[in-house]
């Protein structure tokens, strides 16, 4: 979709306005139809609200979140569809299901195929009509039995147990995505030389897929030299490889000159942490950090596509800041690029072995 900015006129921008505004982020002080400040404000307070990228843009993982907070359970009837339907609604069914013993998975706010078989074996449960529809009657029954659990949901357990022993001897055979950021289409950050963004996560992703390749690893890339898929379809790519983890790596940039050093993401809501995805992306931070000695932006739950849709542990990692001026020079350097790359190979090969980990 077309960027919605600081600047832009028009029904999308009033659209975006009257959604922010029922969500109780309201920017009645710019005029309807007219992106501000005002308006630029509420959307970075939702962003930060939903775990997305706080730029203050409505870009497609924004918007797809103003159109999912709009729904509330019982609005209407969830089902499988392709695309798979998303919104609160959904996300509010898993958990109430979740906690009730029926695994749905991550409440990513996805219905699909494990959120339909939950809601079977529910109804199966409670003697209703079992056709993975959650309707009325279904809606009904499950309010009257919703109840806070204090277990964890099934899916919070199995991760733990992921982390506890230990999954392979090796990387043979091992099926990984490196997902480069961005794209040809869509060049993202510059460095003070000049260099885009797509270019430097190429070069590094490259560098990763070829260190994993030689220890025995299947590596899935992204995307493509040329190519600029969006998050959800490097998500569904993932997962019709059906990989193990996803490495997306990033550069990151910021108005001030002064920033610098390395952050990292995984999927996390207000209800749920992926331990596993926490567990990766601290050991990318830490290696980077030790090996460069840049900053320690620390690691962080986010909501975006890519992390949501995913069905193995996926990360996103900005590997340094193209706005500093040392830091987004020496980016753009083979040397510093190995440098990182074999931090990220080091991270993956630990994570994927079992090693001990703080978050285990």
């Amino acid at each position: 979709m077309e960027l919605i900015r600081t600047g832009h006129v028009g029904s999308a921008v009033e659209d975006v306005q009257r959604r922010l505004a029922d969500l109780g982020f309201p920017c009645a002080e710019d005029d309807a139809g007219v992106f501000g400040e005002h308006t630029r404000s509420a959307v970075r307070a939702f962003q930060q609200y939903r775990g997305l990228p706080a730029d203050g843009v409505v870009g497609e993982d924004t918007w797809r979140s103003l159109v999912a907070a709009s729904y509330r359970l019982g609005d209407r009837m969830l089902y499988i569809t392709r695309p798979l339907l998303h919104g609160d609604d959904v996300r509010e069914l898993q958990r109430r299901l979740n906690r009730l013993g029926f695994d749905c998975g991550y409440d990513d706010g996805l219905y699909g195929t494990q959120t339909f078989e939950a809601v079977r074996e529910f109804q199966l449960n409670v003697g209703l009509n079992v056709d993975g529809i959650a309707g009325p009657h279904s809606f009904d029954v499950l309010t009257r039995l919703h109840r806070q659990h204090q277990a964890a949901p099934a899916y919070v357990a199995r991760e733990r147990e992921h982390l506890r022993r230990r999954q392979r001897s090796s990387l043979a055979g091992a099926r990984i995505m490196i997902d480069p950021a961005h794209g040809p289409d869509h060049q993202g950050a510059v460095s003070p030389d000049g260099v885009p963004e797509h270019e430097i996560t190429w070069s590094l992703a490259s560098l990763v897929e070829g260190r994993l390749a030689a220890l025995g690893a299947h590596v899935v890339l992204g995307r493509g030299p040329s190519t600029t898929p969006t998050p959800s379809e490097r998500a569904a790519h993932a997962n019709n490889e059906d990989v193990e983890a996803i490495l997306s790596i990033h550069v990151d940039s910021a108005p001030s000159v002064h920033a610098q050093g390395v952050a990292a993401y995984h999927f996390g809501t207000d209800g749920y942490v992926s331990e596993r995805g926490r567990s990766l992306a601290e050991r990318a931070v830490d290696g980077i950090v030790a090996a460069t000695g840049t900053a320690h932006c620390r690691v962080h739950p986010a909501t975006t596509a890519l992390l949501r849709e995913s069905r193995p542990p996926a990360v996103i990692v900005e590997v340094g800041f193209l706005s500093h001026p040392e830091e987004g020079r020496a980016l753009t350097t083979r040397e510093y690029q190995q440098v990182i790359a074999g931090e990220l190979v080091d991270a993956m090969v630990a994570f994927l072995l079992g090693a001990e980990t703080s978050a285990a």
